[in-house]
């Protein structure tokens, strides 16, 4: 696989906190990167979003099935249950979206159930144990203004939702600038979600560096790769989820 990508320019755009096992694995693979994060993640600390939260963590052992949507929903997340549950109820079943969540949790000391191989919340919800969920209280731990397809779903199921908002995504200060003195054009970019997909197009705008709309772009999903299209990216390409693994193989398959 290395040699794929030996001598290739590859424009990153992952958060700050997980941009350097990615890039490390990027240049393992023989690649020049540049890390431009186009999404910053930081925990919510208005007054009356971490009151909510408690109050969602003071009533989980009424809690049926917990489910956390990403790695920063679980490192937060178990963050405020650890505070207050020294020793987890034992009545929660929980649920994670992709592997690397699930990950996250079994380091924390929590087995889960997790979403298939694309790591989507749709696969999250073929699960079987997920479709009869008739008066079950479901607790969703996420970012401010995620997807609700995961909540809306079950609710129509018969479940009562609520959701654990714990922290928010924003486009980082000073992207455009760095965008905007970003030189070189490279052979790919990769995003890992939507939200930073559509920080990276604004950014492009703003910097008039309409150029990285031409480079193939690696997204996790064929959701983000028609986002991408409409934005007006020109070669997108799909990886299988945003694992890394995915991500490369299909970073690799877009420059033979």
């Amino acid at each position: 696989m290395a040699e794929y990508l030996r001598d290739k320019r590859i424009l990153t755009t992952r958060p700050t906190m997980h941009a350097d096992t990615w890039s490390a694995l990027l240049r393992a693979a023989g690649a020049e990167v540049d890390c431009i994060p186009m999404l910053a993640i930081n925990p919510l600390v208005e007054v009356s979003a971490l009151q909510a939260i408690k109050n969602r963590i003071l009533d989980f052992d009424q809690t049926d099935l917990a489910i956390f949507v990403s790695q920063n929903a679980v490192r937060y997340g178990v963050d405020w249950l650890e505070d207050y549950w020294p020793q987890l109820p034992q009545g929660p079943r929980y649920y994670a979206i992709g592997a690397a969540t699930a990950k996250a949790l079994l380091a924390r000391g929590i087995p889960c159930e997790r979403s298939g191989e694309s790591m989507n919340s749709e696969d999250l919800l073929a699960l079987p144990s997920l479709r009869q969920v008739a008066g079950q209280h479901v607790l969703i731990f996420r970012g401010a203004g995620g997807r609700t397809l995961i909540g809306d779903t079950l609710l129509a199921r018969g479940a009562q939702v609520r959701y654990c908002e714990l922290y928010q995504r924003s486009l980082p200060t000073g992207a455009t600038d760095q965008l905007q003195d970003y030189a070189f054009t490279p052979d790919a970019i990769t995003v890992h979600s939507g939200e930073t997909l559509a920080n990276l197009h604004r950014c492009i705008e703003q910097s008039g560096c309409e150029r990285l709309l031409h480079p193939p772009l690696i997204g996790p999903s064929a959701r983000v790769a028609k986002q991408a299209r409409a934005l007006g990216f020109t070669e997108t390409h799909t990886a299988l989820n945003a694992g890394d693994s995915a991500m490369l193989e299909a970073l690799s398959q877009a420059l033979v």
